[in-house]
């Protein structure tokens, strides 16, 4: 039976893959690209591991203060920020393998596709790269703290944005590769084709589009205020969540493929399948969907 939520829509409709429930709220969703599975985290501490199919394969509910999760595409390694400054890295059994904390708040945090390298950034305009094995082995100062981080899937290096600051790329020295100066707030960033496409979630001037140096080629104009930005790994597939809860499923040229509105209970989250064929939703009462196109 269709999710209720899906009934304000118009255009390719989805099937409806799966919904559950997590009463304590959504603050993190995070898809496997590789392994297929979804790590979902709450407002009190819940991790919940799900397969494809939506079942629950593991769960823990000891990670308090969780406020920022990230999962490797393969599957085998995770983050979670927890409170202002404390990172906790798990393992695929969701069994922490080392914590630390930093001086200052965590702003955003990256995992690299097979989880060897991850990256934060924080308040005080620091950026961070440390080994699996908790080494690090760069650290960055930048006029701007990076609000997003990224790994790319086929080159060791990184992108990293800062809302009206700038747009850069990185090698795991902490080497610049290049910057380009943002003139718009980025609420969201998502990544695609190994960098050859950037897009950023610009509210008012719309979806921005960058090429992997930093050119900007366009944007892409929707009706509403987007704030968050999703994009499969390969070229086809785009979601934009915008401030006046509408979610739209595009292609990359921008071109709208499916539209919903779900005012009634507002998304909050949204996560691309790696193929372009499904989309995850994570709505304000804790509902967890997934819908995916044939």
């Amino acid at each position: 039976m269709a999710s209720p939520l899906l009934h304000n829509s118009h255009g390719s409709r989805p099937a409806e893959i799966f919904e559950d429930f997590f009463p304590d709220g959504v603050v993190a969703l995070d898809f496997a690209n590789e392994a297929r599975t979804l790590l979902v985290g709450t407002k009190t501490g819940h991790l919940c591991l799900m397969n494809q199919n939506g079942d629950r394969v593991l769960e823990d509910r000891s990670f308090v203060g969780l406020r920022k999760l990230v999962w490797s595409d393969s599957g085998n390694i995770g983050v979670a920020v927890l409170g202002d400054s404390r990172m906790l890295c798990f393992d695929a059994r969701l069994k922490p393998l080392w914590d630390a904390s930093i001086t200052g708040r965590i702003v955003s945090i990256a995992i690299s596709p097979h989880g060897g390298h991850i990256a934060f950034s924080s308040d005080a305009a620091r950026l961070h790269i440390v080994t699996a094995d908790r080494k690090e082995i760069a650290k960055v100062e930048t006029k701007r703290a990076m609000e997003h981080l990224t790994f790319l899937a086929e080159a060791p290096e990184l992108i990293g944005a800062a809302e009206f600051g700038q747009l850069c790329r990185f090698d795991l020295k902490g080497q610049e590769i290049w910057n380009e100066r943002l003139m718009n707030n980025a609420g969201d960033m998502a990544v695609s084709e190994g960098g050859k496409r950037i897009f950023l979630a610009a509210f008012n001037h719309g979806v921005q589009v960058y090429d992997r140096s930093g050119t900007q080629l366009g944007s892409f104009a929707i009706d509403g205020i987007p704030c968050r930005v999703s994009a499969s790994a390969t070229k086809n597939r785009v979601a934009v969540l915008t401030l006046e809860n509408r979610i739209f499923w595009l292609n990359f040229e921008g071109t709208i493929q499916w539209a919903v509105d779900i005012s009634q209970d507002p998304p909050v989250h949204i996560c691309t399948g790696p193929l372009g064929d499904r989309l995850f939703i994570a709505t304000q009462s804790g509902c967890v969907l997934q819908v995916a196109w044939p």
